[in-house]
């Protein structure tokens, strides 16, 4: 009988340990410290499924409360001077431009005769997740405004599943078009030649589209002078890309949860999410999807070889179309910055495209950064080898990571320089 408690216990551990281990690419550093926060991530989705299943939640509401009740419990054991959310000087207000919500930084300098920089950031989390007012975005924001001399104006547009495309695309457009207006930056001292509208993941989405958009409006006087994309999801055609096979089980963005994101975010029906994985929605029967568009994300003609590897493009001869043949979203360069023509993105600012090399979404930001280049814009793609999706966020215990400090510091000085 004495042996029992010892079995359990190594049952217990062993199960525990199969639970968080993933094989992890050499490349990664720190990866015990990724695998854990990766249980916490599925953890917090399977917990979801729970309740959805029990019938006391629904999903995205689940994940929303778990997640917010991290921050805070976080919030409370760290003063705000140790986790980086307080910088002396830096002002913050929240109001709305043309009726979005938005988040205000104001820089200690400046501001008085003395003309500013102007930064819109858009915060990623698939389009249904995420706030900037809290966590990382929060701290990231008010130390740019902090160290660049920076107003940021943080976005808080609306999400799923309340809205689907294009309602986010819109908020953040209008949300654009005031920062850009005479009259707000009179108010805020912005210098009309040192504007950039930012994101990461959906946000660097949101962002892009955003920037094709302001820079095709030929009533705005004053438009961005830069953007700068933190690994960018950019194209719903092809879910098998390099990027995404090889990542396809990396933390903290897999494969089927870029997918299924997407699928929210364009009112498709989850349980296509196998038809979309196979690329049965854009199969060579989709007469929508003509050569020309398709050219556009041909990764064979756009990656270099060291990211095309042995892979082979897979666009199945026929697919089950039905609700995709009949889902403009799909096509529509709002919802897909990639897709757009050559005359749209030479009009696009000079770029920065942060792209990490395990991550899903890699190959679209490294296409884009491509397509750009050809368009004849300036830009700079910050391509970190050890990096993965989300890295960029955690720059504060206790989700602090190397990578994660390198490519702020990376993003913060090209922005330094840039703009």
């Amino acid at each position: 009988m004495r042996l029992l408690p010892a079995a359990v216990t190594l049952s217990l551990t062993v199960a525990l340990a199969y639970y968080v281990y993933i094989p992890m690419p050499d490349a990664i550093q720190e990866p015990w410290k990724l695998m854990l926060l990766d249980v916490g991530f599925r953890a917090t989705m399977q917990l979801a499924s729970l309740k959805v299943w029990l019938g006391v939640d629904n999903y995205i509401g689940s994940i929303r409360q778990t997640t917010a009740g991290f921050d805070s419990m976080v919030e409370g054991l760290l003063s705000p001077e140790s986790a980086g959310g307080v910088m002396p000087g830096v002002k913050v207000s929240d109001t709305t431009f043309a009726g979005v919500p938005v988040r205000v930084y104001e820089p200690p300098a400046g501001g008085e005769g003395h003309l500013r920089r102007g930064l819109l950031f858009i915060h990623g989390g698939g389009w249904a997740l995420g706030t900037g007012k809290k966590g990382p975005y929060d701290t990231i924001n008010r130390r740019l405004s902090d160290e660049l001399n920076t107003v940021v104006v943080s976005v808080e547009y609306r999400l799923y599943p309340e809205v689907h495309f294009p309602v986010p695309y819109l908020d953040c457009l209008a949300a654009a078009k005031h920062f850009l207006s005479p009259e707000v930056r009179a108010r805020y001292a912005i210098d009309p030649e040192r504007v950039a509208v930012s994101g990461d993941s959906a946000g660097g989405n949101l962002a892009a589209a955003v920037a094709q958009e302001i820079s095709s409006d030929e009533t705005l006087s004053v438009k961005f002078s830069v953007q700068a994309l933190i690994y960018p999801v950019l194209q719903a055609l092809d879910f098998n890309t390099p990027s995404y096979l090889q990542n396809q089980k990396i933390p903290i963005l897999y494969r089927t949860l870029m997918v299924h994101f997407w699928l929210q975010y364009l009112g498709v029906d989850l349980s296509l999410l196998s038809q979309a994985l196979a690329n049965n929605h854009s199969s060579l029967e989709n007469s929508n999807i003509t050569p020309e568009l398709r050219a556009r994300l041909d990764w064979t003609a756009l990656l270099p070889p060291k990211h095309k590897r042995d892979h082979k493009p897979l666009i199945p001869k026929t697919g089950s179309l039905g609700t995709w043949k009949e889902l403009p979203g799909l096509l529509d360069v709002r919802a897909s910055p990639l897709l757009a023509g050559s005359e749209v993105l030479a009009k696009c600012p000079r770029a920065y495209v942060l792209t990490c090399e395990y991550d899903v979404l890699r190959d679209d930001g490294l296409m884009y950064a491509r397509r750009l280049q050809d368009a004849g814009v300036s830009v700079t793609n910050d391509h970190y080898e050890d990096g993965f999706h989300g890295c960029f966020s955690f720059v504060t215990w206790p989700m602090e990571f190397d990578v994660g400090k390198r490519a702020l510091r990376g993003y913060l000085d090209w922005l330094q320089d840039n703009l």
